[in-house]
């Protein structure tokens, strides 16, 4: 998330918008808005109709992949914020682009929760549609 916030301008110069999308109830939703200062639109979809639309999966073996202990352990070491354990933490998320027509230009199913595209992928796709 961070990432995609300070490369911010440029997605809007792009004349595009991020799209915050979350599963948890709308109060949890609220809590982690609260927590991160997320500038962009945010979504609540409690029945996940969006996920299942977007081939998401709910997998216990990949949100604790090696790569998630080490993003944990990463962050406790560093003195980072996590926002502990909320909701159903084997969802997987994604990174999703769709023009204007409605049509998905790049989709990043979420292999692990770590697993995100990297943000010149993002601004490249971004600035040929």
């Amino acid at each position: 998330m961070a990432q995609v916030v300070s490369h911010y301008a440029e997605i809007q110069a792009a004349n595009a918008e991020v799209v915050t999308v979350s599963f948890e109830s709308a109060y949890w939703a609220q809590v982690w808005l609260q927590e991160t200062n997320s500038p962009f639109p945010f979504l609540v979809d409690e029945s996940r109709a969006a996920y299942r639309l977007y081939g998401l999966e709910s997998s216990l073996l990949r949100s604790w992949s090696p790569a998630t202990l080490w993003y944990y352990a990463k962050a406790a070491w560093q003195g980072r914020e996590t926002f502990g354990k909320r909701g159903d933490t084997h969802q997987l998320g994604g990174d999703f682009i769709i023009d204007a027509h409605g049509r998905i230009q790049l989709a990043h199913p979420s292999r692990e929760p770590t697993d995100r595209p990297a943000i010149q992928t993002l601004l490249t796709t971004l600035q040929t549609i």
